[in-house]
């Protein structure tokens, strides 16, 4: 029979092996679950950036209906030509006429309104706005019909709201190449959040045999040393203050990358990411998986064979200890 020392020899190398086993379990199955959970990340990316071209796709196609409906371009040039504005004409009919118009494609705007040349708001559908200074080219991206569905859109903070905004201007013409003012279409930017909104969670049960839930999000720089989401998240309250957000990932794409990459997200948390570039909004998309939920399959599988190991080495070490209690026990005679 094997003496105890063997038996405890056993019980030391099964656990090394089993350690050694274990550890490059994890290592080989976490480059494998790492390249399956980009390839996910990088479909959805594509899929979410679909979404938003056919959004704004159908956005250009109505503001290009207004800009081409003759009862709008007369409502406008009547108020645009006026020799006074002033707060009366609010509910004037020209004004009515024309908010009745543009509520046919209000889904997609926070607000439409007409500007003078100097850049005066003479009409809004907000009437908040009446008579505010909205400055072209600075804030509102000025441009004609033409260059609307490729044109990078300018994005700031609107000094009224204090919400990140995207507002174009496209010219009101009088006659042939003759402006009378432009009508400004301020996007309701939360519209383009949901384009990229991630189905719930799965359950804890459910996401173990499953892949590992992701965190879709769009930001953008609405300063010149500040980021952030460029709508309030879902489920946010009212007074949410928007952050500061950065990132690797979000640097990279905001200086207008596409790439991959593992790095430590806003909140300092290890994520395994993809992220782009959309030039037409200024704004960078990513896709986010903690690197946490991407290892779990491979820390659990790792864990089991250790644990494998462990029995199998008290198991031995127990054999061990049982030869070595019979082979000194006095024999009797």
């Amino acid at each position: 029979m094997k003496s105890s020392s063997f038996w405890i020899k056993l019980s030391v190398a099964t656990l090394a092996s089993s350690s050694v086993i274990s550890l490059v379990t994890y290592l080989v199955a976490n480059v494998r679950l790492e390249a399956q959970a980009l390839t996910q990340q990088q479909a959805i990316l594509n899929v979410k950036q679909d979404r938003i071209a056919k959004w704004w796709k159908e956005e250009v196609k109505d503001i290009a209906q207004d800009l081409q409906n003759p009862k709008l371009v007369d409502h406008s040039l009547a108020i645009l030509q006026a020799k006074r504005h002033t707060r009366a004409e609010i509910t004037s009919a020209n004004n009515l006429s024309l908010e009745a118009i543009l509520s046919n494609h209000e889904q997609n705007r926070n607000s439409a309104s007409l500007l003078t040349k100097g850049g005066i708001v003479v009409f809004s559908t907000d009437r908040k706005k009446y008579a505010a200074y909205q400055p072209l080219n600075n804030t509102t991206t000025s441009l004609g019909l033409e260059e609307l569905p490729s044109k990078p859109l300018n994005f700031f903070t609107n000094s009224i709201s204090g919400l990140p905004s995207i507002s174009v201007a496209l010219p009101i013409y009088m006659a042939p190449n003759k402006k009378a003012g432009f009508l400004t279409i301020d996007l309701n930017l939360s519209k383009l959040n949901e384009q990229i909104a991630d189905p719930a969670p799965a359950s804890k049960k459910n996401r173990q045999n499953g892949p590992a839930p992701v965190a879709s999000y769009l930001v953008a720089r609405t300063s010149l040393d500040k980021a952030t989401f460029i709508a309030p998240p879902a489920q946010s309250p009212p007074n949410y203050e928007f952050k500061p957000l950065d990132s690797v990932g979000i640097r990279k794409a905001l200086d207008g990358n596409a790439g991959q990459g593992l790095y430590l997200n806003s909140a300092g948390m290890p994520v395994i990411g993809v992220y782009k570039y959309l030039p037409n909004f200024r704004t960078a998309l990513l896709v986010e998986s903690r690197q946490k939920d991407i290892y779990t399959p491979a820390r659990n599988m790792a864990l089991e064979i250790f644990e494998v190991g462990v029995l199998l080495s008290l198991l031995s070490l127990g054999v061990g200890l049982l030869v070595d209690r019979n082979a000194n026990q006095p024999i009797e005679t």
